[in-house]
């Protein structure tokens, strides 16, 4: 059952990853973020979405920093957070729903660990 419900979470991943392409596409051909970004930043419910998306951002880098055991790699994670937003955690949540149970799901390379420490 979890191996099917860990699937769901996969394909939702994958249709966040198509949305946020199509959405990221349209706007790079039809905007121009140079003065557009100024205006967002102008409005206050402009910052409000920054910051809940550096708040999202930031939640999402604690989860990748509790899977990843390579300092480089989370880096990489996180720089990638930074300048694509949640299109990285779209991509990162169809990675790690490869697996084929919830805790190595949530936990990756600590997933040994995790299992030691609840018995």
């Amino acid at each position: 059952m979890g191996h099917e419900q860990i699937k769901k979470v996969r394909l939702l991943g994958l249709g966040a990853t198509a949305i946020m392409v199509v959405a990221l596409a349209v706007a790079f051909a039809t905007g121009d973020f140079a003065s557009e970004g100024s205006q967002i930043l102008g409005l206050p419910w402009g910052r409000m979405s920054l910051v809940d998306l550096y708040i999202g951002a930031a939640l999402i880098g604690g989860w990748i920093a509790h899977r990843e055991r390579s300092w480089p790699r989370i880096l990489a994670w996180w720089l990638a957070l930074i300048v694509l937003g949640h299109l990285a955690s779209a991509i990162y949540v169809v990675a790690a729903a490869k697996s084929t149970d919830w805790t190595t799901f949530w936990s990756g390379s600590n997933a040994s660990s995790v299992r030691s420490d609840a018995r």
